[in-house]
């Protein structure tokens, strides 16, 4: 009984391997679809990424599953339209076997030389037929083995940046002899790494060495685990187990590097264009009419004309290196803790903060000059700009009384800075933004 049910499972899934393309089909213009729409949504991320990349430098954590997420759409969607293709011509040629069946030279009437070049390049049409439906299947499954060993990648990456953040955390409440401790672990984790990868690109070299695998079975186990490889396994090794398939594993390595170089790749035509330029250019992240990056820490203004003599001034706040500076400023004030919270439900001590007392602490970071005066009675309020999503405070600036013509903002930012092991607090010009007053 239980061999009928084998039997009837193997042919089951012979009969489905050969419809298999038309789910490929279905799912590669499904997936191509959707990755399409998904596009803008990815990219907002990175200015999600960079909000709370200003209230702390941990969540710098969150560009590695950005960055894996990134390269798994830029394969998926390069992959999949190749894969798309393929199939169209594979199916083309299938309609066309139909209607003229295999290729016959002899009809051709050409000289031998160029007979017999082309009778050993072209076998025939039904294995052309066949090679192309090989390859077409290869793409498909070589895509997702791709992104796998992209997510691998990614949560290996993730634990050496895990590790490095413990070693920061360690050194900063417990001191430097802490640190030697996780030292070890760092290394020997980099050093584990490095060698399941080479096991990896030379196709289990390491497990066939019978002296060196015994060594090498807890580092695969452990970085199997760590890398999630189990959930690919089955098809590494279906494809190692052939000698197309072992083409294909040799071929990621110059696939992954060559699909780096390409998407890092920048054409420069302007010979005489000057890299230091940033005192002599203008940015759109100045204006919020203009504005290019929404993760912008910059200080902003409503647009570079300003029309009825008030400019509206956005100041950001960046908790990542501000907090310290208020600390510094506002001793008394006591900080509401950060992080994640549950169901909405904020640290108490937040909403029994003195608003004008935090308020004050934090126009007391700024100065502001319009060409080389100080303006003095600044009224600030705190506020959420609408396209950049930071909080941050704004002031409205008089400048009514300007002539027609160029003018220029400069905001200076009360910044700490370390002179003889103690910090000093000091005023440093953060931003200048150019205005024409009409």
């Amino acid at each position: 009984m239980e061999k009928d049910k084998n039997k009837s499972f193997t042919k089951w899934l012979e009969i489905l391997q050969q419809e298999s393309w038309q789910l490929e089909l279905l799912i590669s213009g499904f997936a191509i679809f959707l990755l399409a729409e998904s596009y803008e949504p990815i990219r907002n991320l990175d200015d999600q990424i960079s909000l709370l990349l200003s209230g702390s430098g941990y969540y710098g954590l969150l560009y590695v599953p950005y960055q894996v997420m990134l390269g798994a759409w830029y394969v998926l969607i390069i992959n999949l339209i190749l894969h798309v293709l393929l199939r169209g011509l594979w199916i083309s040629t299938i309609g066309l076997r139909y209607v003229s069946g295999d290729i016959d030279f002899n009809t051709l009437n050409i000289s031998s030389k160029f007979d017999r070049f082309l009778r050993s390049k072209i076998v025939s049409f039904d294995l052309y037929i066949q090679q192309l439906e090989k390859l077409c299947s290869s793409v498909f499954g070589f895509t997702f083995l791709i992104i796998f060993i992209l997510i691998s990648g990614g949560l290996f990456v993730l634990g050496i940046f895990i590790l490095a953040i413990t070693m920061q955390v360690i050194d900063t409440r417990f001191g430097d002899l802490w640190v030697v401790v996780i030292v070890p672990f760092l290394v020997l984790y980099l050093l584990g790494g490095l060698i399941y990868f080479l096991d990896f690109i030379t196709l289990g070299w390491l497990k066939r060495k019978k002296g060196i695998a015994r060594f090498y079975y807890p580092i695969y186990r452990f970085f199997s685990v760590i890398t999630l490889a189990f959930i690919y396994r089955p098809i590494y090794y279906n494809l190692l187990d052939n000698k197309y398939g072992r083409n294909i594993i040799l071929f990621l390595i110059p696939y992954l590097i060559g699909f780096t170089l390409i998407a890092s790749l920048t054409v420069n035509s302007h010979a005489y264009l000057p890299g230091n330029r940033t005192l002599q250019s203008i940015s759109n992240n100045f204006y919020d009419d203009t504005l290019e990056d929404r993760a912008s820490y910059s200080a902003s203004i409503s647009s570079k004309f300003v029309k009825n003599g008030y400019a509206q001034l956005f100041l950001p706040y960046v908790a990542r290196t501000d907090d310290k500076v208020i600390e510094a400023i506002c001793p008394d004030l006591k900080p509401a803790k950060t992080g994640f919270s549950l169901f909405g439900i904020d640290d108490p001590l937040r909403n029994s903060m003195n608003a004008d007392l935090a308020l004050d602490c934090h126009t007391q970071r700024f100065k502001i000059y319009v060409n080389d005066t100080l303006l003095n009675h600044l009224k600030y309020r705190f506020y959420e700009h609408p396209t950049r999503k930071n909080i941050g405070l704004l002031t409205v600036l008089d400048v009514g009384y300007l002539p027609r013509g160029e003018h220029i903002i400069k905001v200076y930012v009360k910044l700490l800075q370390d002179s003889n092991g103690k910090d000093t607090l000091l005023f440093r010009e953060s931003a200048l933004i150019p205005f024409w007053k009409e």
